[in-house]
């Protein structure tokens, strides 16, 4: 009874709003595959271009400070999964620094989750077309009121996926500073636990 203000929208809807948007995301692929040729050829003509890539390729491939920043802006992305705790622990063995790499990997990974909050608050609108409206605004209000322990547990332990919730965070429109501060601390603990598990096993 207390979601009656809420109007859902009827099937037909939903199906018409994802028929509309398979033929945009296959519009979209036509045109990165069109133009995908266009724009290696500039990158490889241009030296800066080129060289800029060169070095961002090094350091992803080489898992270096750097790279573990360019690697958890990646892996951090909602739709992007990827084992950045191994990633971490695999760069600790190959010889970084544990608290450069701990800070770039931190500022990766949340340059990635303020845009999976962003992405989903701008498109919260159009993401409630595809799911129930009574579902969503109830886990708001759970969210707001037990919230905080779940996306601490959500980022402290790798098997959830903690990027695709603060995606839907963002849609649900949560608060920002709170999970914001929540997920920060929740990775910094995660990533010294690491840390400090190599430390033990390379004593």
């Amino acid at each position: 009874m207390d979601h009656y203000y809420i109007q859902e929208n009827d099937p037909s809807h939903k199906r018409k709003v994802l028929a509309i948007s398979i033929i945009i995301l296959l519009a979209l692929l036509f045109l990165v595959i069109f133009f995908y040729n266009s724009l290696y050829n500039l990158i490889q003509t241009t030296p800066f271009l080129r060289e800029m890539m060169d070095y961002i390729h090094y350091n992803f491939m080489n898992v270096t400070p750097m790279g573990l920043l360019y690697e958890h802006f990646i892996g951090g992305i909602f739709f992007m999964p990827s084992a950045d705790e191994l990633i971490f622990y695999y760069g600790l063995v190959n010889g970084n620094p544990i608290f450069f790499s701990l800070f770039t990997c931190m500022v990766g990974y949340m340059l990635s989750q303020i845009l999976n909050y962003f992405v989903g608050f701008k498109t919260s609108n159009f993401m409630l077309h595809f799911v129930s409206k009574k579902k969503v605004y109830k886990a708001r209000r759970w969210m707001n009121n037990y919230g905080a322990y779940g996306i601490f547990i959500f980022n402290i332990i790798p098997i959830f996926p903690a990027p695709l919730l603060i995606f839907a965070l963002g849609v649900t429109k949560y608060n920002f500073k709170r999970l914001f501060i929540i997920t920060l601390l929740a990775k910094i603990l995660e990533y010294l636990a690491i840390a400090g598990i190599f430390l033990l096993f390379s004593a």
